[in-house]
């Protein structure tokens, strides 16, 4: 079973533009600038938050605000998904972080460059570039571009970027968010399913070659791989490992069964426990700090904690010295 998870659609709260993008639900709402009689992909809001056309070096710009056409291989379609998760991603920040932006002083921290000649997509220097998939299509889905604003967070935050394995479980955690706080309704939790034919699988990472249970190994395996601890983590804290609301069984390493909390909540505690990070953070460390936030965020409550205990549990990281011992247990 689950508890609700929470999702909350934005208000906007500027003029906006309209976009057509290929991985959403369109159309989308985008802020967007002007000057004069042209209309550009320059957010007003979060300064340094643009999207540009990796073939002219410019920013996607036009005589109105009606952005895109659905076609996965135009690049002003791929600038469409790709800026409106980033924008998805900085309101998400705040409303359910209490960030303000990616970068924490009210910026955003990376711009966007849609249309670079090479697969995938990552960053570079103050921008993340979005690159095409398999069949020449853009892929700058929400959790694609939400996982790169997430390692700007991680690399942000005290300590550092996280390392033994864990860096890529952060970032999978905030694209997932970002997919989720955005209000499509057909959220789940895999990473880069929409552009890609082999999305990484949050519930069972298993099934997409990951690992789903703790060992000695995990801090010395391909980040990928090891990254599928945490995912499996996060899943089970989330949405439990038996969702009463179409996502997939997620199993447990130990046989248990977990009730989830929720993607709002469980990204709440990740980014709590990212504030006390310290360098060289493993999954071990992650467990201890991710339990006391879920204490301090809910003083006198203690479901989340036993619900963050229960999924490090059911993923195999055991009890660590250090880590609270409180009434609740």
């Amino acid at each position: 079973m689950v508890a609700s998870l929470a999702v909350v659609t934005p208000a906007d709260a500027r003029p906006a533009g309209t976009g057509t993008g290929a991985w959403n639900q369109n159309p989308v709402t985008i802020e967007t600038s002007q000057s004069g009689t042209t209309y550009l992909m320059r957010d007003p809001r979060w300064l340094g938050l643009d999207c540009v056309d990796a073939v002219t070096g410019t920013v996607f710009s036009g005589p109105d605000d009606t952005w895109g056409n659905g076609n996965p291989t135009d690049r002003e379609t791929g600038c469409v998904d790709a800026y409106y998760a980033a924008q998805t991603f900085q309101r998400m920040t705040v409303r359910w972080l209490g960030r303000n932006g990616a970068e924490g002083n009210g910026r955003p921290g990376l711009g966007l460059r849609v249309g670079e000649p090479r697969q995938g997509l990552g960053t570079t220097g103050q921008r993340i570039w979005v690159g095409y998939n398999s069949a020449g299509q853009w892929v700058g889905s929400l959790d694609l571009v939400g996982r790169e604003y997430g390692k700007l967070i991680d690399r942000t935050t005290p300590g550092g970027a996280s390392g033994n394995g864990t860096g890529e479980f952060v970032a999978d955690a905030f694209g997932a968010a970002t997919e989720w706080f955005s209000g499509q309704s057909t959220a789940d939790l895999l990473i880069g399913e929409r552009p890609s034919a082999s999305p990484r699988n949050m519930s069972n990472p298993a099934a997409s070659g990951g690992i789903n249970c703790y060992s000695a190994a995990v801090p010395t395996s391909e980040p990928y791989s090891a990254a599928g601890v945490g995912d499996h983590w996060f899943a089970l804290l989330a949405a439990g490992s038996r969702p009463d609301n179409g996502l997939p069984a997620s199993p447990t390493c130990d046989g248990s069964t977990i009730r989830g909390i929720g993607v709002d909540r469980a990204i709440k505690i990740l980014y709590g426990a990212m504030l006390r990070k310290v360098t060289g953070m493993t999954y071990q460390k992650y467990r201890i700090a991710t339990l006391r936030i879920a204490l301090d965020l809910t003083p006198g409550d203690c479901s989340d904690y036993k619900a963050v205990k229960a999924a490090w549990n059911a993923v195999s990281v055991p009890a660590q010295p250090g880590e609270p011992s409180v009434i609740c247990d």
